[in-house]
């Protein structure tokens, strides 16, 4: 490809857990003193809502074929009113499935996904379908608009959380080929990070206390937090301001599952302590219709908390769900209510069941108090973290006013950190994933996040090692033992390369597999132990295949958004053909 700056056209796909969207920038449009004239080209409508919004959420409909019915909102609407005619059954519907990729979770390359029905079908398809969905949309606005671009003038940059490990990104650029994108028209974009690069080129006025600070005024040296939080994650990272508007990572991203799906969480939590399990697993898989209208009433007092004066929040009770209650336990919802530890906190009118708004405040501080304790972890325990003087809040779950005051409220009244938050928090990741596109190198480096090594056969250690890492027929010798290569916590610059030899052990031997792990927190012995992770095989083609014992130069390349690999035979200096395969 041409130059990054010199690409006819960047696309952005921020693919969410919750919602996903698309923003583009055409070469003529790109100003490098004030790069943000970046527009997305489809204003999603929301239905029955009526709402107009720049994201969609993710949900895939697709039919007993697993072929694409429809996506985003359209999906949503249309598999409720399936569920309201007892139409879902033959259908496949899947909703926030992005947080299956979250570490340990990891999805593999043969693994199924299950949908709203418990019906599976291979979560790499799922995936590709998903993304097709949105790239197929793109292409019809650009058909429609008659410019002219084909596939070949378009860089595609797809978004994934900083907190992510090497394995889940490799799915996701799995997915993004079988959607029909080209491997070297796509790079993949960091969600904290080019957050951070977006808002480096917002004026003051851009943020929620506009007039007062912005990132335009931070001094090269600055060190600041990003706080990502989305729907699924909070994706946190420590960078560096320099000159330039370049940014240096300084602490290796973090975070854990503390999205607005976690809030979510705790809210079917607080309906499953009130009537059982067994009740809540039966309405929802009987009442798949009045379970989404449900979770649709609870998401609008989300979006208000924290603006709302009055003492008590509303939510409509399904009729249905009272049904399922008495055939139970012989009483419906608002009785067993009664009966239960948050009796004086909920009150009923009708159908109405009437929430105290501390009640609902509960709820979200279960996921914000993890969030603010891990980041005064962060601020107290590390190095990089005593020097953070700003905090920058984006993300979608961001935007909630609560979850504002909270953060306000812990860091910018209790301690000397600054929290700003731009306007339209939620687009900040996908305004910045174009970005990026056109400009990858002003991020200068990055902190490894994990230690990466090889198994290798090296010398038993008695006394030390199992007896039963010996190998039959050779004491002298122990298998599955680990050889690190890159130590977690070490700072590269992009492009960083770690040179590694390694030999053929047969004559005539034409592939050579090269099994990677990794490992957080410690650094293992043996490849066996609990924590240590095959992140892949990267097989190697020898050329010319000999007799002789034949040496291999295998190249790791640290530094940029995913891990880069690449082999040459030592003597002849050939490159190697080289394919990097996920686990099955």
């Amino acid at each position: 490809m041409t130059s990054r700056q010199d690409i006819l056209l960047v696309v952005a796909i921020d693919f969410g857990t919750t919602y996903s969207g698309f923003a583009i920038q055409f070469r003529h449009e790109f100003d490098p003193k004030d790069p943000t004239k970046i527009r997305a080209p489809q204003s999603w409508n929301g239905g029955k809502q009526n709402l107009m919004s720049y994201k969609t959420p993710t949900c895939l409909l697709l039919n007993e074929d697993q072929e694409i019915d429809c996506f985003g909102f359209e999906a949503e609407e249309k598999y409720a009113d399936l569920c309201l005619n007892k139409e879902n059954g033959k259908y496949y519907y899947y909703k926030q499935f992005k947080m299956r990729l979250q570490e340990g979770q990891g999805l593999k390359k043969g693994s199924l996904l299950e949908d709203e029905t418990q019906k599976t079908m291979p979560a790499l398809k799922v995936f590709a379908l998903s993304i097709q969905c949105l790239k197929d949309c793109l292409m019809k606005i650009i058909d429609r608009e008659g410019t002219g671009v084909n596939t070949d003038d378009i860089l595609w940059v797809l978004t994934v959380p900083a907190i992510w490990d090497d394995a889940a990104k490799m799915f996701m650029k799995e997915a993004a080929k079988m959607a029909g994108i080209a491997e070297d028209h796509l790079s993949i974009a960091l969600e904290p990070e080019v957050a951070s690069l977006f808002c480096q080129h917002l004026p003051v006025e851009k943020f929620s206390e506009g007039g007062k600070m912005g990132f335009a005024n931070a001094a090269p040296g600055t060190t600041y937090m990003v706080v990502d939080l989305g729907g699924g994650t909070a994706d946190i990272t420590v960078h560096e301001r320099q000159s330039g508007n370049r940014i240096k990572e300084v602490y290796k991203a973090s975070g854990g599952p503390w999205g607005g799906t976690a809030v979510d969480h705790a809210f079917t939590q607080l309906i499953i302590s009130i009537v059982g399990g067994p009740v809540w697993a039966r309405f929802k898989r009987e009442q798949p219709y009045d379970y989404l209208e449900l979770l649709k009433e609870f998401e609008c007092v989300k979006r208000t908390l924290g603006t709302k004066s009055g003492e008590w929040y509303n939510i409509k009770i399904p009729a249905t769900l009272n049904e399922v209650c008495n055939d139970v336990h012989g009483e419906i919802f608002s009785e067993l209510t009664k009966e239960s530890l948050v009796s004086d906190q909920i009150s009923f009118v009708s159908d109405k069941m009437r929430m105290k708004v501390g009640l609902v405040e509960k709820l979200f501080t279960k996921v914000t108090d993890n969030i603010v304790k891990h980041i005064k972890n962060i601020i107290s325990r590390t190095d990089a973290g005593k020097k953070i003087s700003l905090m920058l809040m984006v993300g979608g779950f961001s935007e909630s006013p609560f979850v504002q005051k909270v953060m306000k409220t812990e860091f910018t009244e209790k301690t000397k950190v600054k929290v700003l938050i731009p306007q339209q928090a939620g687009i900040a990741v996908l305004n910045g994933a174009v970005l990026f596109g056109r400009m990858p190198e002003v991020v200068t480096s990055r902190v490894i996040r994990y230690t990466y090594g090889v198994k290798i056969v090296r010398k038993f250690q008695k006394g030390k090692d199992p007896e039963n890492k010996k190998i039959p027929g050779d004491p002298t010798q122990c298998f599955d033992a680990f050889k690190p290569f890159m130590k977690e916590g070490t700072s590269v610059e992009r492009g960083h390369k770690v040179i590694q030899s390694y030999s053929t052990s047969r004559p005539f031997q034409d592939e050579m597999g090269v099994n990677v792990y990794t490992a957080s927190g410690f650094v293992p012995e043996f490849v066996t132990e609990d924590g240590c992770r095959l992140l892949g095989t990267l097989r190697v083609k020898v050329p010319d295949p000999s007799a002789k014992t034949r040496k291999l130069v295998v190249i790791f390349r640290f530094g940029s958004t995913t891990l880069a690999m690449l082999a040459v035979e030592e003597d002849s200096k050939k490159a190697c053909a080289t394919v990097f395969g996920l686990p099955e």
